[in-house]
């Protein structure tokens, strides 16, 4: 079973690029489950989503204690999130332009500017769910891209959907490793 921790802001779609992880895993007949944490519901308040992808049945839903991969969606959550929780020889990806190595595995790709470049704003905050995603799947292999892409179609339809399938596409070819 493979563990993932993503921490964000409310407003990033920390929860929805959960959701999306998991869907790509279900449509591939791998069992996966999103368990998304938050406090009160506003706009910048840290949020929390974890999620689980076996090829066995999961059971256990409780909260992700030790991760494989932790995703962190806005670089200001990195002095309150724990990287102790991160499993040995596990993967930590950053959303930066650039970023300094917190862990054997430190990734990095700027999808702030991904989600700006395709207009993929709302109320001022840039949506880098699906570009982060897209990076994670590639250094990850858990899930096939297409897949992911399909299922971005389907959730955020028509244009919208084809912009989100862009940016998973982007964050996958421009995710980096931090040496």
């Amino acid at each position: 079973m493979i563990e993932i921790s993503l921490h964000g802001r409310g407003g990033q779609g920390v929860v929805a690029a959960g959701e999306l992880l998991v869907r790509a895993a279900v449509k591939q007949g791998i069992y996966a489950q999103s368990i998304p944490f938050f406090g009160g519901e506003r706009r910048g308040a840290p949020v929390r989503s974890g999620v689980r992808i076996s090829d066995k049945p999961i059971y256990t839903h409780e909260s992700i204690r030790s991760a494989d991969i932790i995703a962190v969606f806005d670089t200001s959550l990195l002095s309150i999130i724990s990287l102790d929780m991160l499993k040995e020889n596990g993967s930590l990806l950053v959303n930066a332009p650039s970023a300094q190595k917190l862990a054997t595995n430190t990734y990095y790709v700027d999808a702030t500017s991904i989600a700006k470049s395709l207009g993929l704003v709302i109320a001022g905050w840039p949506l880098v769910n699906t570009a982060l995603m897209g990076a994670l799947t590639k250094l990850s292999g858990l899930v096939d891209i297409e897949d992911l892409k399909a299922i971005a179609r389907e959730q955020f339809s028509g244009e919208r959907g084809e912009l989100n399938a862009r940016a998973i596409e982007l964050g996958a070819n421009e995710v980096k490793k931090v040496e």
